[in-house]
Order: C-alpha cells, then structure tokens, then sequence
C-alpha cells in the first residue's frame, strides 16, 4: 500500500494552500466569523477557485473541465478553508453527473454556467422522513404531457437557497422502492422553487434549506438519470462523498491541533508555558495520532474510489472514524484552551461545532456501522 503523493500532486496542494491562505480565509475573515456568505460572495469565491480546476474537477478538458481524478480532487479540497465546501463540493458534482450522463440538452442548458462559476447547483435527496433510506424516497413525478409534475418536500439541502440549479430525485412509481428513483434537473429561473433556511449549530456560513415541491412542472427533457437509475447513482457517488466528508473532518481536526499548539506555546501557567505539561503534551500527542491515522483510512479509501474498486467497508470506516475524530480533536483542543476555549473569541469552539455536524451527513456514524457490520457478515440490520 503506497499513499504517498505524486510531485503534481503536492505541488497541487500547495498552490491551494498558499490560495487559502492568502486570498480565501482573508476574504472570509473580512465578513466576520459565522456570518452567513451571499450570493455574490460566493460567486467571487468560485471565481477565485477556477483556475486550478475546483469547478471542472473531473471532467475531461475537452468538454471544459480540469481532466483531475477523485483522489486529486479530493486532495487539493481538503485544502480549502472549511467553510466554502459545501459549495465548491456539490456544483462540481452536477457538472460531473452531467458532463458523465446528460444529453446534449443538458449540457448546453447547464453546464456552461456551471464551468464558469455564474451559477450555484445544490442536491436535493433528504427527505423529513427519508435520510439513510432513499428507497422509501415520498417525493414523487408524474409525467402530464410535456412536462412532470413534482410534488414532496427535501430537506436539509446544502445550497438550497442560492442554488440556481436543482438536482432532484424523484420516485416515478414508489410501488418499486428504489428501483422507480431518477433524476430531474430544474433551473430556478424557468421553475422558481419555494425555500426556506434551516438553521444549524455549525457551518452558519452555509447555506442549508429546506425545498417545496407542489405540483412544479418541470420540462420532461431535463430527466437526466431514469426511472431505475437513480438509486444505484446515489449508492456509487456515496462512496466518493463519504471520503470528501472525511477530508472535510481531517482538515477541521488538523486546525484545531495548529491552535491548540499556537496557544500552548503562549499561555503561561505556574511560571512557565503550558506547553511543558505532561497532561497536555499528551492531549496534542494523541491528537496528532488519530489525525494521522484518520488520513490513512481516508487516502486508503480514496485510492480504492478512484480505481474503481469494491470499498463500501473502505469508505465507510473513513468517513465514521474521520468525522467522530473531528469531534474527540475539536474537544481535546477545548480543554487545552481551558475557559477560553468556550468563548466565541477563540476558535475551537466554533470547530467544535463544525466538526460535530460532520456526522450526520452521507450517512450518520452509526449508518456507517451498520454498512460495515453488513459487508463483514452478510446480514442486513435494515431489514
């Protein structure tokens, strides 16, 4: 097993390093911790990106993209600051799913704005009584002519209100579990969509809906993944997601063990820095360890991805040991700051509250269990 990284690579991350650094958590410092980013903002931050490949990522450069593979992807975005994610994860992706699947249609209609950082796509599969489940999915589309007519409710949908691009699963017949899930896509400014924020502990930098369909008609023409399809596309992109995720809790991990030490090596107590205690030398050395070895069960993950190998045990044990990681880092790094680790004038206990979000989304950590518990025996806990 060979996780090192090529001389692309690392040159890769740190031209996203040195981006991050010096241009993104500036412009984001400037809007003042958890302030929510607008429209506007965001769209300047996905121009910032564009160059070095982040909104074409995968799709070939002959149909406009950067040509990277997953683990490239995935690498140089775990560089990003971890608050501009959500966004430069999910419309990516829409362009890969239509750049991979859509008909020339789509790609005329979608992809351009897509390319060029003009507009926003958000996913929209998390039903109030469907998550971990998509085959019980409520939201239903009936073809009536030209159109279908959309009716349900998503929810907790990243870039739900901004996005001027919506893909949807839909089940065509609910009769089929599953197997009558697809895919339409909606273009916000010829199908408005009701919208409104939901509200989180954490990440309130993002953009977090939830999303009304009643009776939307939506042009038959812009079904981009069929009846049947749709639930075996969301299985083989959780894989991929999941290891994003992890990336996500690594690099939220690492900053709150970068400030942990930072504040160690300043913070004075009984006459000399509290970097020379025992108890807390032993909290950053077990930080560090479980940071490391959550980036080898992610890297490992990631390599099986992108080659295309049978890695549900893979991806799931990253994505659980990553982001309950994340919350064991973000704590630790807390009760190194002691008082004021608690106070929003410090910010591990923003991190804390990021990290502990991570958990739940592609799949919660006791999901992930359950996946894995399943792969090992054979038996299914979820029926």
């Amino acid at each position: 097993m060979n996780f090192e990284f090529t001389d692309e690579e690392l040159m890769l991350k740190k031209t996203i390093r040195k981006l991050t650094r010096e241009v993104l958590e500036p412009a984001i410092k400037e809007l003042g911790d958890d302030q929510p980013f607008s429209k506007e903002f965001v769209l300047r931050m996905f121009k910032e990106v564009k160059p070095f490949g982040f909104l074409g990522t995968t799709i070939p450069e002959e149909q406009g993209g950067a040509g990277l593979d997953i683990k490239t992807w995935a690498l140089i975005y775990e560089e990003l600051p971890y608050e501009l994610k959500g966004y430069l994860g999910i419309s990516p992706n829409m362009a890969r799913t239509i750049a991979e699947r859509g008909t020339d249609y789509h790609k005329e209609k979608f992809l351009p704005g897509l390319l060029s950082g003009d507009k926003i796509a958000c996913s929209a599969n998390t039903e109030p009584n469907v998550g971990s489940n998509p085959s019980e999915m409520q939201t239903t589309a009936v073809l009536d002519g030209d159109h279908y007519v959309i009716n349900g409710t998503k929810t907790f949908i990243t870039n739900g209100n901004l996005a001027d691009y919506i893909s949807v699963a839909v089940s065509f017949d609910r009769s089929k579990g599953g197997k009558g899930i697809g895919l339409i896509l909606i273009d916000r400014e010829d199908t408005p969509i009701e919208s409104r924020k939901i509200n989180l502990m954490g990440f309130n930098q993002g953009d977090l809906a939830e999303l009304y369909f009643d009776n939307v008609r939506v042009p038959k023409e812009n079904l981009i993944v069929p009846e049947g399809d749709g639930y075996k596309s969301k299985l083989k992109g959780f894989h991929a997601w999941r290891c994003f995720v992890a990336t996500d809790a690594n690099a939220l991990a690492e900053k709150a063990l970068n400030y942990s030490i930072q504040y160690v090596k300043e913070r004075e107590q009984f006459g000399k820095k509290i970097g020379s205690f025992q108890l807390i030398q032993g909290m950053l050395a077990d930080m560090k360890t479980e940071i490391d070895a959550s980036k080898l069960l992610t890297y490992r993950a990631l390599d099986m991805v992108n080659k295309g190998q049978h890695c549900r045990i893979e991806t799931s044990m990253a994505k659980q040991f990553a982001t309950e990681m994340a919350v064991r880092v973000t704590s630790k790094a807390i009760q190194i700051h002691g008082a004021y680790g608690l106070t929003s004038e410090f910010p591990v206990e923003r991190l804390f509250r990021n990290a502990k979000i991570l958990t739940i989304p592609e799949g919660t950590s006791q999901i992930q269990k359950l996946v894995i518990g399943r792969e090992l025996t054979g038996k299914s806990a979820f029926r």
